[in-house]
């Protein structure tokens, strides 16, 4: 794997939000959809913060729109929120959305 520079590592204080993976192998720049797709389904508000800070509003609104992996309630809120048309929203197009069995 390829060995990921200090100025690309990603800050301890968001380092909780990936729990399944080695956190010394995620950088900032290389996997920018990987972290940006966790902060819009599990970050807290300084989670959310440092994005915006970090990322430009055009790349977060692309990891949102292609994203197959962003729960429904993260695409609705953040579609609203960056006001993208929900149709645009892969996750929320009629083969991605979970059909809820009764039992």
């Amino acid at each position: 794997m390829k060995e990921i520079k200090n100025e690309d590592k990603i800050l301890e204080k968001i380092k909780r939000l990936f729990w399944d993976v080695n956190k010394e192998d995620v950088g900032l720049k290389v996997h920018h959809p990987y972290i940006i797709r966790r902060i819009l389904d599990y970050g807290e508000i300084e989670d959310i913060k440092w994005m915006l800070s970090t990322y430009s509003k055009e790349k977060i609104v692309k990891v949102i729109k292609k994203s197959r992996g962003l729960s429904r309630k993260s695409a609705y809120f953040w579609s609203a929120y960056f006001g993208i048309p929900q149709r645009e929203i892969t996750c929320l197009r009629r083969p991605y959305l979970k059909r809820l069995r009764p039992f």
